[in-house]
């Protein structure tokens, strides 16, 4: 319960969030582009709500950069992971949600 008492699971719980999350822990590491085709959350939004799981240690993101197709130009992309801190929180949620049923 300790994640559910300090407002991490808050944060979790919100649906788009959660989507992002859950695509970045099936899928693993992808693009801000990549999240947003998967979880069908405008791509802005997508950059909006990885600031604030990263302010909470839910995901991490570094940007690389990246080459277009068929170009020579490279382009700054944000790589986004989840990290071992979301599992824990996951699960400490899962775990209350069987304490309340």
């Amino acid at each position: 319960m300790k994640f559910i008492i300090d407002g991490t699971a808050e944060v979790v719980t919100q649906p788009a969030r959660f989507k992002i999350l859950q695509a970045l822990r099936t899928a693993g590491p992808m693009f801000v582009e990549q999240i947003a085709k998967e979880t069908g959350v405008h791509p802005r939004m997508v950059s909006h709500h990885i600031d604030v799981l990263q302010e909470q240690k839910l995901i991490e993101s570094k940007y690389e950069l990246v080459e277009l197709d068929g170009s020579k130009r490279r382009v700054a992309v944000r790589k986004c992971w989840a990290t071992a801190h979301a599992e824990e929180v996951l699960k400490d949620i899962a775990e209350s949600t069987k304490e309340v049923i």
